[in-house]
């Protein structure tokens, strides 16, 4: 067989190693994908763990029962640590929310008990008046207002 009668065949096998490795690189991305959208959601867990956790320091919870009864009577240095405690919660909760299409079945039920974490977190007078002072001044994105402003129009309280 003469070089000029092998070239076709060397053809078709450079382009079967073409093709095989371009779906080894295809699988290589969406396994990368998955370990990124997993880490992701590792990172998400840890800092609503860690929020959570604040609440273990009994000082600082009963700190945040009196906010939540009476916003009004805080000083203005609680006001900002109520305020920030608040906001903490809102943006790890809104994280969890705008990536919920990418919850891994194991996660799958989180968004209802996000959803309640979030009705407890501002469903008492101290979070109401937070939010009618903090929501005029902008520092949140438009679908964060719209979440807030569902989960207090569905649990308002008297």
């Amino acid at each position: 067989m003469s070089l000029s009668q092998l070239a076709p065949i060397a053809d078709i096998l450079a382009a079967i190693g073409v093709i095989l490795s371009l779906i080894f690189l295809a699988y290589e991305l969406r396994q990368n994908r998955k370990q990124s959208e997993l880490a992701n959601w590792r990172d998400l867990l840890e800092s609503l763990s860690t929020f959570k956790g604040l609440s273990s320091n009994i000082e600082f919870s009963e700190f945040l029962e009196r906010a939540e009864q009476d916003y009004h009577a805080l000083t203005p240095a609680e006001k900002r640590a109520f305020g920030m405690y608040l906001e903490q919660g809102i943006h790890i909760i809104g994280n969890f929310a705008k990536h919920n299409d990418t919850i891994p079945t194991k996660l799958v039920g989180m968004e209802g008990a996000l959803h309640s974490l979030l009705r407890d977190l501002l469903n008492n007078k101290g979070a109401r008046a937070w939010w009618v002072e903090t929501k005029p001044k902008g520092r949140f994105m438009p679908q964060t207002y719209a979440m807030v402003d569902t989960v207090l129009e569905q649990y308002a309280t008297d």
